[in-house]
């Protein structure tokens, strides 16, 4: 099969163990050198955030870097997903990126509280229950494991699957994830029974990069790699709509108010779609290369994005502009996430780090 120069490239922001081919020679994508970036002498430390008041439209161009948290064990490969998520109630933080531990920090002051075991193949996809009292965590090897949220320790793995887990999210009641799977589709998953209860796209080998709750919990949606945002029942498991985008689809997510729909993809925008009818309302240009993580705010007026081109974006949603750029990774940042509160937002890089973002009471 003859794949263009530009699907190539499509390949090297989601890289995979496969051969590419570009007029007619076949190459493997190239793992990036990268070297994890130097901690910053403060306030890197466990030390108590100084004082923090929310992000809002008026004071996001004072967002400012807060603390670095280098990921335990971290080694660069050729498989490159990444994944950020703070605990419902704010207080813990985990991240996975290339080969490492899977890391469980205190917000408050940055410490390092534990470290799940380390799985033969890296861990790709992390997320909380609603509840905060557990941690689901997927690999490239298809296996979920659930984990105990205070102390690390499995409580159960749920069936291994034959593709890597690209994303995972809780539905609002915590019974319930779905898993986005590179060659295997959506699967959704009973969190007690540990069964799949519904599965779409896997005897098409559907390639899904990401997975993401509507906040009623009667809807999920899916970013994949070629056919654009997917919108499906959450309990059947039916498509509803597709909204089409020409190229992949690194990351979706709705806002928490359930109005907004964001999809960053890779002709470096973010699209934005208001779910009364799923029209395309906005679509926001400011990142020089793709876009791979998006969070919104809690109040839903703006919203996160990390790119490939090394920088976070803050956008103001009824606007559609840009705010500012956040520089300070040096390397692909591949997903974004913003606290219950909205004091702080959350990076994760190729460069070997979680980088964390606010602004400081004055």
């Amino acid at each position: 099969m003859r794949i263009s120069r530009v699907s190539v490239c499509v390949w090297l922001a989601f890289p995979v163990l496969v051969a590419c081919a570009t007029n007619g020679a076949t190459i493997t994508p190239p793992t990036p050198t990268i070297t994890p970036s130097p901690i910053p002498p403060t306030p890197t430390s466990a030390a108590e955030f100084p004082p923090l008041v929310p992000i809002t439209l008026a004071n996001a161009k004072d967002v400012r870097l807060l603390r670095t948290l280098p990921i335990p064990d971290f080694a660069v490969s050729s498989l490159s997903q990444c994944s950020v998520a703070f605990s419902p109630d704010g207080k813990l933080l985990s991240g996975v990126c290339y080969k490492n531990t899977v890391p469980v920090w205190d917000v408050s002051s940055g410490q390092l509280l534990f470290t799940l075991a380390k799985s033969p193949v890296q861990a790709v996809a992390v997320a909380f229950s609603p509840d905060n009292k557990t941690i689901v965590v997927g690999d490239y090897a298809g296996k979920i494991g659930l984990h105990n949220a205070a102390t690390g320790a499995l409580i159960r793995t749920f069936k291994s699957l034959s593709s890597a887990v690209w994303e995972i999210d809780f539905s609002p009641a915590g019974d319930r994830f779905a898993s986005a799977s590179f060659y295997t589709g959506l699967h959704l998953w009973d969190v007690l029974s540990e069964k799949p209860l519904w599965n779409y796209g896997e005897e098409d080998r559907l390639r899904v990069l990401s997975v993401n709750y509507h906040p009623n919990g009667e809807t999920i949606a899916s970013g994949t790699l070629a056919k654009g945002v997917m919108i499906l029942n959450a309990t059947t498991g039916q498509p509803l709509k597709t909204l089409p985008i020409d190229v992949p689809v690194g990351d979706v997510a709705f806002s928490p108010n359930g109005q907004w729909l964001a999809a960053g993809s890779d002709d470096n925008q973010i699209r934005l779609w208001r779910t009364s009818d799923y029209e395309l309302e906005k679509t926001l240009t400011g990142h020089t290369h793709y876009v791979n993580g998006v969070a919104f705010s809690p109040d839903g007026r703006w919203l996160v994005s990390g790119s490939h081109d090394k920088t976070v974006g803050l956008w103001d949603v009824p606007s559609g502009q840009l705010i500012k750029s956040l520089d300070g990774h040096d390397g692909v940042v591949l997903r974004v996430a913003v606290n219950p509160t909205g004091t702080r937002i959350a990076s994760i890089s190729w460069d070997g780090t979680v980088r964390v973002w606010g602004v400081e009471r004055r």
